[in-house]
């Protein structure tokens, strides 16, 4: 359920003072909170328990031109638990860090004619931050959260920093394909007065497609991304590549699919040639309009010395949908976090989130 508060605007000032038009302007949002308990195996020393929470205000505004195209523009403001404890007994709190993510959630400007977009923007279009293998919610976040070096963000991660793109819909095929360019990679935004400087990146760039009913084939998911960013002398002594795809397919109750994710360097190590590779296969069944059940098994090889064996994660989740809220429950068991034999890298988590859009 979305309730929507709309706005009337009349931009003024500057250039489009006397013509812009009375656009709409729609505010939503979405709040999270997960409660999640952790045990490792060993000497237990990282066992824990806790709340986790996130909230988002969305205000996006679309309209059409005065010269007869269409456009869409908005920001998202992301709010991610991240405050200290306070200290037993104490009576004051220590210093409150909230994610320094709040601003470079989901920002862009687009124009659009027919089926093609140009874009420009942060974390808007789609990307290789995605899966066709069917999950009630992104088991990977789950993994990393208790760990692990899995992930979905694979290789230059473009699309986490300010970039140029376009978006071209290929009709009658359910294809999408995309391609954006970021001219400093990992940078999304100075002041608008401001470049950044100090030790940027070198560009990158992501080229992929996103199939929905792929070729006229209903219930079949495809996806495909491959981005790139040559090596800086400043951050990196390699290039920096990812590559992933996936195919899923939907047939009445159920739906299975596999995805897989490549990078050439893993999230442990900062300039050195580390190749990893999740495998992520999923299968979910609606078993009601509300209840929906999901298994899930995440296989991450790293090609390091330290890494002895591949980790491993086998999730079960249960979704139920109540309308406004939806409530996700999961219990997982890990093997070999982060490539390690050692038994504190073995161990169980479950968790239940509660979800709700505004």
């Amino acid at each position: 359920m979305k309730n929507k508060l709309l706005l009337s605007s009349a931009l003024v000032g500057g250039l489009i003072a006397g013509s812009s038009a009375i656009a709409q302007t729609s505010i939503t949002g979405s709040l999270d909170i997960h409660y999640r308990l952790q045990s490792f195996n060993g000497t237990g020393a990282g066992s824990k328990q806790g709340f986790g929470r996130e909230s988002q205000v969305n205000i996006q505004n679309k309209g059409k031109l005065n010269n007869g195209m269409d456009y869409a523009a908005g920001f998202s403001l992301e709010f991610d638990g991240g405050n200290n404890l306070v200290p037993a007994g104490a009576n004051s709190t220590t210093t409150l860090n909230e994610g320094h993510s709040i601003s470079n959630e989901n920002l862009y400007v687009d124009f659009i004619s027919g089926t093609t977009t140009l874009t420009v923007g942060v974390d808007h279009v789609q990307n290789s931050t995605r899966h066709s293998a069917p999950m009630i919610r992104n088991v990977l976040d789950d993994v990393i959260a208790y760990g692990s070096v899995a992930t979905d963000q694979i290789g230059a991660r473009t699309k986490e920093s300010m970039y140029f793109g376009i978006v071209q819909g290929i009709p009658g095929t359910g294809i999408t394909l995309s391609a954006i360019n970021a001219p400093q990679t990992g940078a999304f935004g100075a002041s608008d007065q401001a470049i950044n400087t100090g030790s940027e990146n070198n560009p990158s760039y992501e080229i992929g497609f996103v199939g929905v009913n792929t070729l006229g084939v209903t219930g079949l998911s495809t996806h495909a991304f491959t981005n790139k960013m040559k090596a800086a002398s400043t951050a990196a002594s390699t290039d920096l590549k990812g590559t992933t795809y996936g195919i899923g397919y939907s047939f009445g109750q159920f739906a299975a699919g596999v995805d897989v994710h490549k990078t050439n360097r893993s999230s442990t190590q900062a300039t050195t040639e580390v190749n990893m590779k999740n495998t992520l296969y999923g299968v979910t069944y609606a078993a009601t309009k509300e209840l929906s059940v999901g298994l899930i098994y995440s296989k991450n090889t790293i090609d390091a010395a330290a890494a002895v064996e591949a980790e491993k994660a086998k999730t079960v989740q249960i979704g139920y949908n109540l309308g406004p809220v939806s409530i996700v429950g999961h219990y997982d068991m890990f093997d070999g976090v982060a490539g390690s034999a050692a038994a504190t890298a073995e161990g169980k988590q479950a968790g239940i989130r509660i979800s709700t859009l505004f």
